[in-house]
């Protein structure tokens, strides 16, 4: 068998990219106009946050026994199931809107249910990829599967949800629920590896329990779940005072603050395609540890100029290292996890990697109304250089970290 056919994606990976792509979209839509719907139905503020916030209090009550679920049942039914739960919710709401019974606590139980199947559809579908793709081409899959959510995301479908909106309040709803109507589709056709159920009985604590001994038990998965959650705390951060340096500091209109958005999301989309080939020319470790670099380096360039073309470049810096570091550490999750407790980790490392997002978003905001932007850029910017030193001293002492470039660069992209 040739090399070039070893590495070959199946068509059950090219139907989870397509599925992925539709509810990036569908979710982009949403995540714009379902602040917007609730802005205009409920006229409160806080009303307003609750709804929003409900979309992620999901992950932290059912982050873990969602994690379990995905390791109990078939996984591309799991994510299928979701995709239905988020649709009828959309309908239910649409219904409601045209009935004019939209109100707060509809809404607020819509956003929730939205919030319930992302998690089910996150732990079961980064469980499932492995299954699918030999393990020599994770970073070139985990790489396109996260250029499709971010394109399909923060930036169509965010243009999209604002643009609709306008046009009737209904329709970004409607074609949300039609964007998981077709993802479920696509998925009924993909068959994965069934999980090895236990033979002690469905008990649930028990597995998460396991799982997330697991995690905390391998100083390896430890170092990457601690490290993303870090890495999340300060980019969420430094996302929530970035408004404030380009209106308040660099004296910026809301369209170039747009278009610095979009930039960093450029380099996000750039940096997810380039993983692989990263990863295939300098090996894992010198790529993880060299991209957590540039993140932190675009943070302090973000910091320490006045000019708007250097902030894009940081921002857009930031945004290429911060995915190649996704990219290879979720990778690394897969290959080290047992397929029986992927969907327990995944569970874990979301729990435990974005509960710090809301922290963090809390303390940039707090040190940048103290001290101004620019010091938390570069705060954010010092921490994640600092970071670099532990996570390579790990990486390194650990043999189950090998870089095969031979394997990388045989495997031409498809």
């Amino acid at each position: 068998m040739s090399a070039h056919t070893a590495v070959r994606f199946g068509p059950g990976y090219h139907r989870v990219i397509g599925a992925a792509g539709a509810s990036a979209v569908g979710d982009g839509m949403r995540f714009a106009a379902l602040p917007l719907l609730s802005a205009t139905l409920l006229h409160d503020a806080f009303q307003v946050a609750a709804v929003t916030a409900a979309t992620t209090v999901p992950w932290l009550l059912f982050g873990l026994p969602a994690g379990a679920c995905a390791d109990r049942f078939e996984r591309s039914r799991l994510m299928v199931v979701a995709d239905l739960l988020r649709a009828l919710a959309l309908i239910t709401a649409v219904v409601l809107l045209a009935c004019d019974r939209l109100t707060f606590w509809p809404l607020l139980a819509s956003a929730f249910v939205l919030g319930v199947g992302e998690v089910l559809f996150d732990c079961a579908s980064f469980a499932l990829l492995p299954g699918l793709v030999p393990s020599e081409r994770l970073e070139a899959a985990n790489g396109r599967l996260f250029a499709v959510q971010t394109v399909g995301r923060d930036v169509l479908g965010h243009v999209l949800g604002g643009v609709l909106f306008v046009t009737g309040r209904a329709i970004p709803l409607l074609l949300d629920a039609l964007s998981f109507l077709l993802s479920a589709a696509l998925l009924a056709g993909v068959r994965g590896p069934r999980p090895e159920r236990s033979t002690a009985g469905p008990r649930l604590w028990r597995d998460i329990r396991e799982g997330l001994a697991h995690v905390l038990s391998d100083p390896l998965l430890r170092s990457l779940t601690v490290s993303a959650g870090v890495l999340n705390a300060v980019s969420l951060g430094q996302i929530a005072v970035f408004v404030v340096l380009a209106r308040d500091v660099l004296g910026l209109p809301d369209a170039a603050y747009g278009v610095l958005l979009a930039v960093g999301a450029a380099g996000g989309v750039a940096g997810s395609m380039a993983a692989s080939r990263v990863t295939g020319a300098l090996g894992r470790v010198p790529a993880l540890i060299g991209n957590l670099a540039l993140t932190g380096v675009g943070g302090l360039l973000v910091a320490a100029t006045d000019s708007v073309y250097l902030v894009a470049v940081g921002h857009c810096a930031a945004g290429f290292g911060l995915m190649v570091c996704n990219v290879v550490m979720v990778s690394l999750r897969q290959e080290l996890v047992p397929d029986r407790l992927l969907g327990r980790a995944t569970g874990v490392y979301r729990l435990l990697a974005w509960g710090t997002m809301p922290l963090g978003a809390l303390l940039f905001g707090r040190l940048s109304t103290s001290a101004g932007p620019r010091v938390a850029f570069a705060v954010g910017g010092a921490v994640t250089l600092v970071m670099c030193l532990p996570v390579a001293f790990t990486l390194l002492r650990d043999g189950r970290v090998t870089d095969d470039r031979e394997i990388h660069e045989g495997a031409p992209d498809e």
